[in-house]
Parts: C-alpha cells; sequence; structure tokens
C-alpha cells in the first residue's frame, strides 16, 4: 500500500448529557475502523469466467479465514480499462466488503488475498479501496 496516505476527517463532536463533548463515533458506542473493498473480476483472459463453485471455494478458502470476523459479499458489474490493449472491458464481479481494525498484518493480509486470487484467475489486478470509518456492531 505505498503511495497511499490516509485523509481522514474525523466524525464532528457532540456534548454528552453530562456536558462532555465526545465524538459521534463514541457516542454511538462505535470505533475508529477501516472499510476495505476488494473487487475481484470473474472473466479470465483464456478460458472461461471463474464459476460460481470456483468463487465460492476461494471465499471459504482464502478470503473467510484471512477476516474471520465478518464480511459481505455484492455481486457486481465491473468496467475497467485493460493496460495492455487499452480496451474497456466489462466483466461480472464480486465486491467483499470488510470492516476491520488496522492491525499490523493488515497490508499483508490484503496483499496474499489479492495474489492469490490475481494468481488463481489469471487477473490484471484486484481492485482495493480503503476509507476510515466509524463502525458499530
Amino acid at each position: 500500500m505505498t503511495g497511499c496516505t490516509a485523509a481522514h476527517t474525523p466524525l464532528p463532536d457532540i456534548t454528552h448529557s453530562q456536558g462532555e463533548a465526545v465524538s459521534l463515533c463514541q457516542a454511538l458506542n462505535g470505533h475508529n475502523m477501516l472499510s476495505v473493498t476488494l473487487m475481484f473480476g470473474l472473466s479470465r483472459p483464456h478460458a472461461p469466467n471463474v464459476t460460481q463453485a470456483e468463487w465460492d471455494t476461494f471465499l471459504h478458502n482464502t478470503v473467510t479465514p484471512s477476516f474471520p470476523s465478518g464480511l459481505s459479499v455484492l455481486e457486481a458489474s465491473g468496467q475497467w480499462q485493460d493496460r495492455e490493449t487499452g480496451r474497456i472491458v466489462q466483466e461480472p464481479s464480486r465486491l467483499v466488503h470488510i470492516i476491520t481494525a488496522l492491525t499490523p498484518d493488515l497490508a499483508q493480509t490484503l496483499n496474499t488475498v489479492r495474489g492469490a486470487y490475481a494468481k488463481r484467475f489469471q487477473q490484471q489486478s484486484v481492485g482495493l479501496v480503503i476509507k476510515p470509518v466509524c463502525a458499530s456492531f
């Protein structure tokens, strides 16, 4: 994640019933965490699309053990520009949304998941978006 900077605007303070100022996140019993979205394309350059069974196996064996606290998977239609040909490509995709604490091994975990998918399914990349959030469960 070299080159990334976290532009984080904290949630505003509010006045608690006892007169003390607390952040909105604290008032909601929330925690400062990260919202991570991984973008997995399902088309392959020299093979049929990733099947539902292949996706399910990857999710079960690779993603879930990496983020056992929970995640959400959304079906999507992706669009991107091929780096080699410049062509606009549309493909079925999966978005994996994870809310997680910033841990010392988070970058390595994300790189491992992304690399495993890219290698297994012949992908140029796996998209990644990270945003600071307040989360309460």
